[in-house]
């Protein structure tokens, strides 16, 4: 796949911005992860969480699916007076799922340190930095809260394949995550 960022001078400069209005989300920042389940579940957008309504009704961002190439996941990025998730809409539904809630992640706990990073693909490359991992934790946190987790092994999602079509996501977040939660041995 070619890369196509012909347009990263607008990314960057916030010249693609949307003119759909803004939203107040000074609330909706400071939700926690288990705020976010209760407002999905109350939206009938849980189960599993349905992230892109979490990303664009919770916190007012836009999500733009393009071609990122093979090295890229997913960014995000302020466009004028808003924020954007672009993701790369050559990968797996599953894992574009997890890249938007990733980046949800980058918006909630890192916006304001105002560097653009372009992540990498997820889960494949071990040089992560702090940030990164952070964002891998919550998202998958996120994604995947323990309880429901430990729900489906107990009610017979016994295997990272089941746990992944339970929560729509790709079996490597999905073994990430029991990996985090002690349920395997090994990553």
């Amino acid at each position: 796949m070619a890369t196509n960022l012909s347009n990263w001078s607008n990314f960057t400069s916030g010249k693609m911005s949307s003119k759909e209005p803004t939203m107040d989300i000074t609330q909706s920042v400071r939700l926690s992860k288990a705020e976010i389940w209760e407002k999905a579940v109350a939206a009938n957008k849980a189960e599993p969480l349905d992230i892109e309504w979490v990303a664009t009704s919770l916190f007012g961002l836009q999500i733009k699916r393009m071609d990122l190439g093979d090295e890229a996941s997913g960014f995000l990025n302020e466009l004028g007076d808003r924020w954007c998730i672009f993701i790369n809409k050559y990968e797996n539904i599953r894992r574009q799922r997890f890249t938007i809630a990733h980046e949800l992640a980058h918006y909630i706990l890192h916006k304001n340190n105002k560097k653009l990073v372009k992540d990498l693909i997820f889960f494949r490359d071990e040089n992560n930095n702090d940030e990164e991992k952070e964002a891998n934790e919550f998202a998958a946190e996120l994604l995947m809260p323990e309880e429901r987790v430990r729900d489906y092994i107990k009610n017979g999602c016994n295997t990272i394949k089941l746990l992944a079509d339970k929560f729509n996501l790709s079996t490597p977040a999905v073994r990430y995550r029991a990996y985090k939660l002690n349920l395997i041995p090994e990553y």
